[in-house]
This record gives C-alpha cells, structure tokens and sequence, in this order.
C-alpha cells in the first residue's frame, strides 16, 4: 500500500486550471508539472501509478478562504464531487493566522472530522517562529490535528529562507509540545546547511519525502532521505509537481526493504488513525 502525504488539487476544475498557468508562470520555466491540478487528474494519475490514499492540501492565502476549503473538504469526504475521493483522498483544511474567527474555525474543522492543516509561511505570510502564532498552533495541537507544512527553499520564493526553514520548525516545536507536525520536504532540507534539520528528529518532527525530482541526486536530500529514522518519514510526492510512480521509486532506491512498509503506509496509518 502507498499513502501520499503531499498532494494538491483545486476545486473546481475553472480554478484549477487558472492556479496552475498562474504558478507555472511564476516559476519561470524552472519546473514544468505532471498534472493540470484538477481533482480527476489526480485520482487518475493515482490509480494509473499505484497510490492508493492521497492526502489533499489546500492552501487558506486568505481569512476568508476558510468556508470554501471546508465545504471542498466536506464534498470530498461525501463522494459528492467524484464516488472515488472517499475512498482515495484524506482531505485537509488550512487556517490563516489572521483569522479573526480562528478558534472557532479551528473547532469545526475538528467536529467535521478533518484530520489535519495545511500551512505555507510564504503564501501565508508569517513565520513559523513567532510567538504570535503559537497560540494557534497550541489550539490545532489540543484538538489533535495533524499539521502539514511547507518547509525549506520554495522555488516561487527564491529570496526568502526566514519563515519555515529548520531553524523556525524547531523554535516552534520547542514552544508546542505535542503538535504533530509534517515537515514537508524532507524537513525543510533544501538551501540549508548539512544537517541542518537533524535536530527535528529528536523533537518528534516527521519528514515528507517530497523533494523535486531535479533535486533527487543531491547529496543532502538523499543523506535525510537515507539516515532518518524510518518511524519519522512518510512518502509525498507534491503532485502535480513531480510524478508519483518516479517519486515511489526514489525512495525504493534509497531506503532498505525492510524500511519501505513504514514510510509508504504504517507510519501515516499511525499519525492519522486510518484503518
């Protein structure tokens, strides 16, 4: 069984497609995708490439984004935008620190079931060490969801390493304890130092293996990808943005067999008590 811990699709398809011209252009080129950011496309792209479950991550660029996530989280959860997604989607919500109804947002997130947040600092505009977000992340941390974030050089933000690299991931998870925290890309590993996100590991931090397939041969994606500890990563691939089948097949090509069930699957079943 494969579990993505890292994928994106944007709902409805008009939406869709506007968001993907608007950051392809944004990336000037660099990366081209492997999908058009529809919800078919990637339960399509799923069953053709062998992932069983995805993880569906929006992104809340504003307060006032909060209801319609919920509501496509919701429609998800329901089969009422494709019969497939109950089966093969886990859909998140995301929450904007700017919020003025944050907690009560946090709360129904919770009472719907929704498993977990999504958080981009650069598209978010904050920092993941600053004190005044601590006391949402202190919230999503007693209502016991699972938070998923970008981490580490954005090739949209090619200036910025001040809002979620290693550094920021470990300030705030030395002030929330117990928040369950995905760190996506490999920690945060990209444009940083050598082993510079090792000290997550030891503040229960997970990492995702989403890297971008341009960055599989470099030395530092693949130390964290070999030496973490097998119970702290989960398989991502950030679809559309790189292909599922050729991510799978990176990570076979690092970590040893015995290692594989745990990062495709068991780890992620223990994080969010799937069945």
């Amino acid at each position: 069984m494969k579990i993505d811990v890292h994928a994106h699709c944007f709902i409805p398809d008009s939406v869709a497609f506007r968001a993907m011209a608007m950051m392809t252009s944004s990336v000037k080129g660099i990366i081209e995708p492997n999908g058009d950011g529809t919800l078919k496309n990637l339960l399509d792209t799923m069953q053709r490439d062998g992932i069983d479950v995805s993880f569906m991550l929006p992104i809340a660029t504003k307060p006032s984004h909060h209801e319609v996530i919920l509501q496509n989280a919701l429609a998800l959860m329901d089969g009422s935008l494709d019969e497939r997604s109950p089966r093969m989607i886990v859909p998140f919500a995301s929450a904007h620190p700017l919020d003025p109804k944050l907690d009560a947002h946090l709360d129904e997130i919770s009472s719907h079931g929704i498993k977990g947040i999504k958080f981009h600092p650069y598209y978010q505009n904050f920092s993941l060490d600053d004190p005044s977000v601590w006391p949402m992340f202190r919230k999503i941390a007693d209502l016991g969801l699972v938070v998923q974030c970008h981490c580490g050089f954005d090739i949209g933000y090619p200036d910025r390493f001040d809002a979620c690299g290693p550094k920021e991931v470990a300030t705030l998870l030395k002030n929330v304890k117990g928040l369950k925290f995905i760190a996506a890309h490999l920690g945060g590993c990209a444009g940083y130092e050598p082993h510079a996100t090792d000290e997550l590991i030891d503040l229960g931090c997970y990492a995702d293996t989403s890297a971008l397939e341009r960055d599989h041969g470099k030395p530092e994606q693949q130390r964290v990808l070999r030496e973490w500890p097998r119970e702290q990563l989960l398989f991502g691939t950030d679809f559309p943005w790189t292909s599922p089948v050729r991510s799978a097949a990176w990570v076979e090509s690092i970590r040893p067999t015995e290692d594989l069930e745990c990062v495709f699957s068991a780890n992620a079943k223990h994080l969010l008590q799937l069945a």
